[in-house]
């Protein structure tokens, strides 16, 4: 059994409410709940949201992660009982996050929202470190960075960029694409396409709704 004396109070609400969920949830049930059922106890969408709270309880010594993808609740209390320290295993099994709408990799497109689709991704794409979300592509701008019509690249949402990364970008009128991102000398930002027959576009401003980190493509 692991003992700790460390103070409930260095954890933020929503956090304390995922360990105490945890906890629960296995005192009831005998096994550990899923990425999705903390996602839905603290009335969150996107799994890689209740990853990044396991995370932050992992930083602050609340628990411990294996090699194998399971960790253990700490007891925060000397007299507690052993039974509360136990395993959640497994808990980056069937990592699912949002596919959210359709990206242009074209002319930008209206943003066409779709909550109620689940995509698996692996979970190597999940770092903790923020949300994670999917769009489908469609278009063929971005082809010479390997992103085809009908892929679906998965996001980190960031309100920001550097130069190189391929972002989703979202314009002054609310339309939306997928393009690389590089920051001009006078301020200006111009969207790249992969594509040579397409061109960039520049603008004043635009508004990064996150990167792309990866691709998810189905063969056919």
């Amino acid at each position: 059994m692991k003992t700790t004396n460390m103070k409930f109070n260095t954890l933020s609400t929503v956090q304390k409410k995922t360990y105490d969920f945890i906890k629960k949830f296995i005192s009831e049930n005998g096994y550990a709940p899923s990425l999705k059922d903390i996602a839905n106890h603290i009335n969150v969408k996107s799994i890689s949201t209740a990853f990044f709270h396991l995370e932050r309880l992992a930083e602050k010594g609340f628990i411990v992660k294996g090699e194998n993808g399971s960790i253990e609740l700490i007891n925060q209390n000397n007299n507690e009982s052993s039974e509360s320290s136990m395993s959640l295993t497994n808990y980056l099994e069937n990592c699912q996050v949002p596919l959210v709408g359709i990206i242009a990799a074209g002319v930008p497109i209206e943003a066409i929202e779709n909550t109620n689709t689940m995509i698996t991704i692996p979970p190597s794409m999940i770092d903790g470190k923020g949300e994670v979300f999917c769009l489908e592509v469609q278009g063929n701008s971005m082809i010479d960075a390997h992103i085809c019509d009908e892929d679906i690249v998965v996001v980190k949402k960031q309100d920001y960029a550097e130069n190189g990364q391929i972002v989703v970008a979202l314009l002054d009128d609310g339309s939306a694409t997928l393009k690389t991102y590089k920051k001009l000398k006078n301020g200006q930002v111009m969207l790249i396409p992969a594509n040579k027959d397409f061109v960039p576009i520049t603008l004043d401003s635009v508004k990064v709704q996150g990167k792309v980190i990866g691709i998810i493509r189905e063969m056919h």
